[in-house]
């Protein structure tokens, strides 16, 4: 069937892999190489020490943004920040944190791999004696007692948002695949909130949700895989921004795009290039550079006072065709 475009209002306005394309160091960023066991070069520290960042995909848009927002905010108030990529490898991420404890960080400041198997890098801070602050990802109520705070956003709102409009623009009525990436709780929110949308509409019905996918290429061989499988879909829903560009790749490749409803939530750069193209039609733009200032300002407050502010849960905004220009202005799209 050919989509329909629909109109909606943004909710609140706005920050990854969570999930989007890939970015670049881009000079001088103080990030180790992204085999980060293989190079731990510490750049020299600002005059109030150094804060260590460990992501768990620093080639994530969304992430890049994050990382280096949050070093140049907290570099402004004269530490030194040095940005470690774990590359989805938790077992990597410990080692970093290790790595930043033997340096003598001040603060290290985590966006965890893993949900769960994060739990052993917090547990070395706290040993450690060095305050831990989370960001972007979602914690259990056991790890959110090993953090001194924790900077997130509404995901699961995100993701139903996102599957109301989904339903809104079927009429109601199709068949729909899902990815999903349950091993990081941003993304099973994000899921979850999307498959209890779509559950309201009987004429819907969920042809596959297939667990595990986070990269591009795993997106777009999925459904590629899907598109021969199920030929009557007529939408498909990512994790992440990383899946929205690989599902549009492949319903472009596939010339399906006036046929199949693609969204996902992130509503990074790569997303919204998608949508002005006609590959991506719905998503939930992520309010990365909100979650930033606010980790950066908490990271601060930390070292200054010891105490952290109430952790925020950011909002997401979403986003159709008629809310290109703002979106472009807000990811800097000529």
């Amino acid at each position: 069937m050919r989509k329909v475009l629909g109109i909606l209002l943004c909710i609140s306005m706005m920050a990854s892999l969570s999930a989007c394309s890939s970015g670049n160091n881009g000079g001088n960023t103080g990030k180790v190489s992204e085999d980060s066991s293989a190079a731990t070069e510490v750049m020299g520290q600002g005059d109030k020490g150094l804060i260590g960042i460990t992501t768990s995909m620093y080639t994530n848009e969304g992430l890049t943004i994050m990382c280096d927002t949050i070093k140049e905010k907290v570099e402004s108030e004269g530490y030194q920040a040095v940005i470690k990529d774990a590359n989805l490898d938790q077992a990597q991420q410990i080692k970093d944190v290790e790595d930043f404890i033997s340096q003598g960080a001040k603060l290290i400041i985590v966006e965890a791999c893993d949900s769960v198997g994060v739990k052993s890098a917090f547990e070395l801070c706290n040993k450690a004696e060095i305050p831990v602050l989370s960001v972007n990802q979602i914690l259990g109520d056991d790890l959110l007692k090993l953090v001194i705070g924790s900077v997130t956003s509404d995901n699961y709102t995100a993701g139903y948002e996102v599957g109301k409009e989904v339903a809104r623009q079927l009429g109601g009525k199709g068949k729909i695949c899902i990815l999903t990436y349950d091993v990081a709780f941003v993304c099973r929110e994000r899921g979850d909130g999307f498959k209890d949308a779509i559950a309201e509409n009987e004429g819907i019905e969920v042809l596959e949700v297939f667990d595990g996918v986070c990269t591009e290429d795993e997106a777009m061989k999925k459904t590629e895989d899907w598109l021969q499988q199920f030929p009557e879909v007529t939408a498909i829903f990512g994790n992440n921004s990383n899946c929205g560009i690989g599902i549009s790749a492949a319903v472009r490749s596939a010339n399906k795009t006036d046929d199949i409803l693609v969204a996902n939530v992130d509503g990074l750069s790569g997303d919204i290039r998608n949508m002005e193209d006609g590959a991506l039609d719905i998503t939930a733009v992520y309010p990365m550079k909100e979650l930033a200032a606010a980790a950066a300002d908490r990271a601060v407050a930390v070292l200054n006072t010891g105490k952290c502010e109430e952790d925020p849960k950011l909002k997401f905004s979403l986003c159709t065709i008629d809310d290109l220009d703002t979106y472009k202005e807000y990811w800097g799209i000529k």
